[in-house]
C-alpha cells in the first residue's frame, strides 16, 4: 500500500552573502592581475576554498557572476562620477577620473570580453548610456551657469574627454608614451580654462580657446 501524503521537500541550503561577496572579490582579483581570461569557474571557486559548482548556486551561470561583477564596479564609478560631476571643477575632475589606470584598465578588460559575451555586452551599453547621459547633463549645466553658448555640444566634450584619457591609459599600458604629456597639458589647460571662467565673460568659449592657444585664461580674460 503506497502512501499519498506528500514527503515534505528538502529545504535549500540559505544563501551566505559572504561567499558571493567573496566570490566577486576572487572574479575582480583575477580578473586585475592576469585579465578576464583567467577568470574561469574553477580558479574563482579555488581562490575563496570552494568547488566551482558554487558558481552556478550563487549566479546561475558564469556570464551573470560576471555582469554581477561588472555591475557592482559600475555603481562604484558611478558614485565617483556624480561627485566629480557636482564639484567644482566638473570638467577637470571628470577628465582625472578617467585617466585613473587602475579602473581604466579593469573597464578594457570588460570591453575586450564583451566582443564575444553577450551578456556583457548589454550590460556596458546600458551602462554607457547612462554615464553619457549623467555627464552631458552635468557639463551643459556648467556651460549655461558661466553664460557660455559653445561650438562643441556638451556630449561632444564628454567623447572627446572619456576617449582621450581611455587611450592614454591603454597605450601606455603598452609602453606609449609619445605625445602624452602634450595631451594631458593641453587638456589640462583647456578645462583649468573652461572652471576659470565666470557668468560674466558671456559668449567666451573657453574650452576652444585654450585647445587652440595651449594657454590658460584667467578670470580677467576676455
Amino acid at each position: 500500500m503506497t502512501s499519498d501524503v506528500k514527503k515534505p521537500r528538502r529545504k535549500r541550503h540559505a544563501e551566505r552573502p559572504d561567499i558571493k561577496e567573496a566570490l566577486l572579490d576572487a572574479t575582480e582579483t583575477l580578473i586585475r592581475e592576469e585579465g578576464y581570461a583567467a577568470a574561469t569557474a574553477r580558479r574563482i571557486a579555488s581562490k575563496v576554498g570552494l568547488k566551482h559548482q558554487v558558481i552556478f548556486y550563487y549566479f546561475g551561470s558564469q556570464d551573470e557572476l560576471l555582469a554581477a561583477l561588472f555591475r557592482r564596479f559600475a555603481d562604484a564609478q558611478n558614485e565617483r562620477l556624480k561627485a566629480a560631476l557636482n564639484s567644482e571643477t566638473p570638467l577637470s575632475s571628470l577628465w582625472h577620473l578617467h585617466r585613473d589606470p587602475e579602473s581604466t584598465r579593469f573597464t578594457l578588460e570588460f570591453m575586450a570580453l564583451a566582443n564575444h559575451n553577450e551578456v556583457i555586452r548589454s550590460e556596458i551599453a546600458k551602462n554607457a548610456e547612462t554615464v553619457r547621459s549623467m555627464e552631458t547633463e552635468a557639463v551643459e549645466r556648467h556651460l549655461r551657469q558661466r553664460g557660455i553658448e559653445p561650438r562643441m555640444s556638451p556630449q561632444m566634450v564628454t567623447i572627446l574627454t572619456n576617449a582621450l584619457a581611455r587611450l592614454l591609459v591603454q597605450e601606455a599600458s603598452l609602453g606609449i608614451h609619445l605625445g602624452h604629456e602634450e595631451a594631458r597639458r593641453l587638456s589640462d589647460a583647456s578645462f583649468a580654462a573652461f572652471e576659470a571662467m565666470g557668468a560674466t565673460i558671456g559668449g567666451v568659449e573657453p574650452i576652444i580657446d585654450a585647445m587652440e592657444t595651449g594657454e590658460p585664461l584667467g578670470r580677467d580674460a576676455g
